[in-house]
């Protein structure tokens, strides 16, 4: 997760104007308080997604990964090569099981609506919010956030590494992150000011086309993008300086401004004209490239959390579980079920676990 966490507003082109607006204001990170600001002006003009679907439109634009590829990326950490699938756009290292990098692709190919359950904690949460930020009380926005980002890991998952499912202690790390990150955002006049002129931005953008296709007009449109890149440099330093940027749970601080851009793409590629989307991508350096898939001198294994199969490849010592999430530690020997026989790898700092099969507890007492 970076500067703006890597949120993505799953059928944000299909939400009513109200709902936009009250995501945008429960979730706060800047990237998606732009975005949900420019849905919000676009259906207010009259504009809304005709037959296409948003993130169908996305996709359109986007590079397709053809079977048997992975994105082309590397380890900041390690410094060794993406090779096996990642099936989320979170994409973790296949050696030591760090964030590595963000798929604008595999954000796109959901169109899940988010829940109801997470609009009515918001909507209960706003007059609390207001209110503790207009009396300049950090202590009070910062609990109100944390319950807010609570419902939001609970009922929109598929907007968050999938490390959330079942990593209570990732979570609540995720939680208590996302939440320190709008506190420092509400209450710093730099900040405020440039979410501002982001807005103004917004609302300066000229249509053309249909009104149930809508295409935007770049003159009006790049504006946008320097302000978001100016967020993206305030944001990353006022972060640092804060101490939010080492409460990040990936500790990915490296892949911040991609997250920014990766939200932005995904609320307006959808209504650029062809050349501008494309040239909006190459500014932002999301283009996809990928490579085949490697399993070469691969071990294949079973998460010892759901039972999922997987590769463990030669040097590699934590992977991310692309099924349930979990952190498992490939560095050590495999467990055999004493009750169903079945081998596991134990989630790393687990000393036992549930066999995921017969659900026999196994102790690690004597494993390495």
């Amino acid at each position: 997760m970076g500067i703006f966490g890597g949120n993505k507003i799953p059928g944000a082109g299909q939400q009513s104007v109200d709902d936009l607006v009250k995501q945008a204001q429960a979730m706060q990170a800047q990237a998606m308080q732009q975005m949900a600001d420019v849905q919000q002006v676009s259906e207010t003009s009259g504009a809304a997604t005709g037959s296409m679907t948003w993130a169908r439109q996305v996709m359109n634009l986007i590079a397709p990964a053809e079977p048997g590829f992975v994105k082309r990326c590397a380890c900041a950490v390690c410094g060794a090569p993406k090779k096996l699938p990642s099936v989320t756009a979170y994409v973790y290292c296949d050696y030591c099981g760090s964030l590595v990098d963000y798929d604008l692709r595999r954000a796109c190919e959901s169109d899940v609506p988010t829940d109801p359950q997470y609009a009515n904690t918001v909507n209960g949460a706003q007059p609390q919010l207001q209110a503790a930020q207009a009396s300049g009380d950090q202590v009070a926005y910062l609990e109100i956030q944390k319950q807010i980002y609570n419902s939001y890991v609970t009922y929109v998952p598929s907007a968050v590494s999938h490390r959330a499912k079942n990593d209570v202690r990732y979570r609540n790390k995720l939680v208590d992150y996302l939440a320190q990150s709008a506190t420092v955002d509400a209450f710093d006049a730099g900040s405020v000011q440039l979410t501002n002129e982001m807005r103004q931005r917004a609302i300066g953008l000229r249509y053309t086309g249909a009104m149930l296709s809508p295409t935007v007009e770049p003159d009006s449109f790049w504006p946008m993008v320097d302000t978001l890149q100016k967020q993206i440099t305030y944001l990353g330093e006022l972060h640092k300086s804060a101490g939010v940027t080492e409460l990040d749970p990936d500790q990915a601080d490296q892949l911040g401004p991609k997250f920014a851009w990766s939200m932005f793409c995904q609320g307006w590629l959808g209504m650029l004209p062809a050349d501008a989307a494309d040239a909006l991508l190459d500014q932002s350096g999301l283009k996809n490239s990928y490579i085949s898939i490697d399993t070469a001198g691969g071990t294949e294994r079973s998460c010892g959390g759901c039972g999922g199969h997987f590769t463990a490849l030669p040097g590699a010592t934590v992977m991310v579980c692309e099924d349930c999430g979990r952190q498992l530690d490939v560095g050590a020997a495999e467990i055999p079920c004493t009750n169903c026989g079945a081998t596991i790898t134990f989630p790393v700092g687990a000393d036992s676990t549930a066999c995921p099969y017969c659900k026999v507890t196994l102790d690690k007492v004597g494993i390495r």
